[in-house]
């Protein structure tokens, strides 16, 4: 393994990053790390519970009375990706030789391209700019004319945008949430392009009132994101929350906690050296949403939603979207209601506790919480009182699971611990070290996971829980790429829903896969999901 030089570790240093983290990210990027204990994917019946109507109505009915009781809730929403990766397959095409499109995602963009929310604006950037509008430019086969006015500063410019602050969809006028409906006549004309067009951002926060708003009531969100879009981002929301608080009659106070740069990933070489570009500087990538622990544990409420910033619905869906979610915050409470009950009645002194009680929370751990363990009943009473004690004391988790259509990935997995049970992980491609066995498995599996996710982060006695220390910390996620010909390697933080809950209970829901609505890159959008 090379050493890193002064002079590297230096450069490193400028960036936020010491000396130790940086060895270490070079060790394990070399050496890899060991992969989860897979021993096979959970399906129906074997760890995702299915839901009929009569119990998601009655989970529904379950959250709806904890928010009429005045409870506040948090949704935790990463969104400091680039839009730079949203536009990859368009930089390609801008860098390339050839002066039309070519393959089969250059020619449905163009073909396509007034169907795109963005479409308006980048019409008229193409007159001002040029005389012609994009369908002239088109004729006259100036598509690459057409991808700079977009990405560049020479037009639109949104390859500097994040990718949260992009036009993703445009709704029919008179939807259900048209600012006509319910703001002042004076501030219509101000607000009219929320009905015209929505960023994931705007998306998000009316999914997040549909979700958890209450009359009167406060909906607290965060959305991560980088030190260089915060204030853009937030000079948006500030100018947007407005119509949101407004409809549904809610406060929405928004934080943008940072993922700052000390917490990003050197990239290496192959052979373990310093990874650097045409200038001679280090290169960094983003150290993944593991890195948010901190921001995730100090939100303030004892239930929080996570979702990705990529997965957003029209309106047309969001009533199911948001139906689903409170199935699983309220499948979030019944449960955390029963293991807090019996949690009390492990508190008492171990003589007081009823051996037919003992077995029935052992069956509640192991059928419910989904822990096995091949051993628990040869252990002594004040040893099994113990276990289940510390089994049951954990953070909570309810997952929802959609139909596997071949993403690449977390899926949802049985996983032998270190302690020797078996449990319930969300395991992501990157962590099996491309092992066949398991490989084949997840090629197998039934379900995904869409990232989904409502979260109980406090303990039976209304404490918060120390979340560090139900990670496990050395769940690194190691990444092999290819850049320009060169291959690099670098290193994640143990991923927020992976090696970040691991030591949570785990419960995977089946949810339909019209709730996963994943924005990976701009021809995603012209998806029929995304389309009015």
């Amino acid at each position: 393994m090379k050493t890193l030089s002064d002079t590297d570790l230096q450069c490193i240093a400028a960036h936020g990053i010491d000396k130790q983290q940086a060895q270490k990210q070079q060790q394990i990027a070399i050496n890899g790390v060991e992969e989860p204990d897979v021993l096979r994917t959970a399906a129906l019946e074997d760890g995702i519970t299915g839901l009929d109507k009569a119990a998601q109505d009655n989970y529904v009915k379950i959250w709806d009375t904890y928010l009429e009781k005045g409870n506040t809730v948090s949704h935790f929403i990463p969104a400091s990706g680039k839009a730079n990766r949203f536009f990859r397959d368009l930089y390609a095409f801008l860098n390339s030789d050839n002066p039309k499109p070519q393959t089969n995602f250059e020619k449905n963009f163009f073909r396509h391209l007034a169907n795109f929310a963005f479409f308006e604006d980048l019409d008229n950037c193409c007159m001002e700019k040029t005389g012609d509008n994009v369908q002239s430019l088109i004729l006259k086969g100036k598509f690459k004319l057409i991808v700079e006015l977009l990405l560049t500063p020479k037009g639109l410019n949104y390859g500097a945008l994040p990718s949260s602050m992009f036009k993703f969809h445009t709704d029919k006028p008179g939807s259900i949430f048209s600012v006509k409906r319910y703001l002042p006549k004076k501030l219509i004309n101000y607000y009219s392009t929320f009905d015209e067009a929505r960023t994931p951002i705007q998306e998000c926060m009316i999914e997040c009132a549909m979700v958890s708003g209450i009359k009167n009531g406060s909906v607290k969100v965060f959305f991560t994101v980088s030190e260089e879009s915060q204030k853009i981002i937030r000079d948006f929301i500030h100018e947007f929350r407005y119509p949101v608080e407004k409809k549904f009659k809610i406060s929405m106070p928004v934080s943008l906690p940072c993922q700052e740069h000390s917490s990003d990933a050197v990239v290496f070489n192959a052979d373990g050296s310093l990874y650097k570009d045409p200038d001679g500087n280090p290169v960094f990538q983003p150290g993944g949403h593991g890195t948010l622990l901190n921001e995730f544990s100090s939100v303030g409420t004892d239930i929080v939603f996570i979702k990705n910033i990529d997965n957003v619905e029209l309106d047309s869906e969001k009533k199911l979207c948001a139906h689903y979610k409170k199935v699983l915050a309220g499948y979030l409470l019944a449960t955390q209601k029963t293991i807090a009950r019996y949690l009390r009645l492990l508190d008492k002194c171990t003589d007081e506790i009823p051996n037919d009680k003992l077995i029935e929370i052992i069956n509640f751990v192991e059928n419910t919480l989904n822990v096995k363990n091949d051993n628990v009943l040869s252990l002594q009473k004040e040893e099994l009182v113990k276990y289940l004690h510390g089994k049951l004391n954990r953070p909570i988790r309810v997952c929802g699971m959609v139909r596997n259509e071949y993403e690449q990935g977390g899926m949802p997995c049985w996983v032998k611990n270190n302690d020797g049970t078996t449990s319930l992980q969300i395991v992501e491609y990157y962590q099996i070290n491309n092992n066949p066995d398991i490989v084949k498995m997840f090629k197998m599996s039934t379900h995904f996971n869409p990232v989904d996710l409502v979260c109980y982060i406090s303990d039976y006695k209304g404490k918060k829980f120390d979340l560090k220390k139900h990670a496990d910390e050395n769940a690194y996620i190691v990444y092999a790429k290819n850049i320009d010909g060169h291959d690099i390697k670098f290193v994640e933080q143990p991923g927020l829903w992976n090696g970040g809950m691991n030591d949570w209970n785990t419960l995977f829901v089946d949810v339909p896969i019209k709730t996963f609505n994943p924005v990976k890159s701009i021809n995603d959008l012209l998806r029929y999901e995304h389309q009015k």
